[in-house]
């Protein structure tokens, strides 16, 4: 049963989530880091509860489930991108840095726990919203 529910409703969770994630990182690079902060904090604690109330009310509705899972994937790795100084990269091609160690020196360390952090909340949201779908 479980696994029923897992096939059926995770593909359309993961494409709406993935949708969102595109989405979000579009309005990043758009609109200036405190409207973006300010919007993300806004959108991060309703959006997962809407999600799991909508899988435990209505079935159907994967897309718009992964849709509200979203800004709290996209949150710990947006808010490490926007408090990196905004020289950074560029003191480090200065300095010489070809992009192999820019990534081990400066982006793996500063993303690392964060990335990791929204791995694992768009896997557990997402197995919840899953196996919350009535079938």
């Amino acid at each position: 049963m479980m696994s029923l529910a897992l096939r059926l409703n995770l593909p359309a969770i993961l494409t709406g989530l993935l949708g969102a994630c595109a989405v979000i990182a579009l309005l990043m690079r758009a609109l200036p880091p405190p409207v973006v902060r300010r919007l993300g904090l806004l959108l991060l604690l309703p959006g997962p509860g809407l999600a799991l109330a909508l899988a435990s009310i209505h079935s159907g509705l994967g897309w718009l489930e992964g849709m509200l899972i979203a800004p709290a994937v996209v949150f710990p790795t947006g808010a490490t991108l926007l408090t990196l100084p905004p020289g950074t990269t560029r003191a480090a091609i200065g300095l010489g840095a070809d992009l192999p160690t820019r990534l081990r020196l400066i982006w793996f360390p500063l993303l690392l726990p964060s990335a990791f952090l929204s791995i694992l909340l768009a896997v557990v949201f997402c197995v919840a919203c899953a196996l919350l779908d009535h079938p």
